[in-house]
Order: structure tokens, then sequence, then C-alpha cells
């Protein structure tokens, strides 16, 4: 049965690098995580977006793939703005819990 998420590769691939930078535990590892998700998020979407391989993205793909972007960025301001981690383990929590959901689309 197709639940929408994750039975592509091509899925696979952005999720996979998506988890390993919400759940990288080496904090100097954090910042090249989050580009390799970031790079692998917006080539997704740039072939989600051409006309001809419409087809090939599955049921809340999209929403998943602007929702990882968007908590990449949180992730980025969290790491770049507060690197001593102080306030910011709620953030953070509410991150990681939200990476195995089907996110919401905005």
């Amino acid at each position: 049965m197709n639940n929408g998420r994750g039975d592509s590769p091509l899925f696979q691939r952005w999720g996979e690098l998506y988890k390993d930078a919400l759940f990288e535990a080496d904090r100097h590892k954090v910042p090249r995580r989050i580009e390799l998700a970031k790079h692998a998020i917006l080539d997704r979407l740039e072939d989600a977006n051409c006309a001809r391989n419409k087809r090939s993205v599955q049921t809340g793909e999209l929403a998943a793939l602007r929702n990882a972007h968007r908590s990449l960025r949180v992730l980025e301001q969290i790491y770049f703005d507060g690197n001593s981690g102080k306030g910011n383990s709620g953030k953070m929590d509410a991150l990681r819990v939200n990476a195995g959901r089907a996110p919401a689309c905005v």
C-alpha cells in the first residue's frame, strides 16, 4: 500500500539526509549534514516542479519537502545563533519529534 511517503528511492534519499542532519550528535558535523540535506531537498523540489516529472512525486511529498526545508532552516538558526545550546533544547526536541511524522501541508 502506498502511504505517500518513503516508497520512492528519491524520497528515501532526501529523507535519510534530512534525518541525518536532525539527529547528528557531533556538533562539528551538523553544518555539513544540514547543507547536504538542503541540497537534496532542493534538488527533489526542482525535479518535482519539472512538468515531465510531476507524476513521480508521491502524495504528500511536496508538503514533506517544504516542511523539511523549513525545519533545516530553523536548525541552522539554532545552531549558528546559539551554538552554546542555551534555551534551544525545546526547539530541538520539537524538530526531532516532527522528523518521523508526515508533515501537514502549509
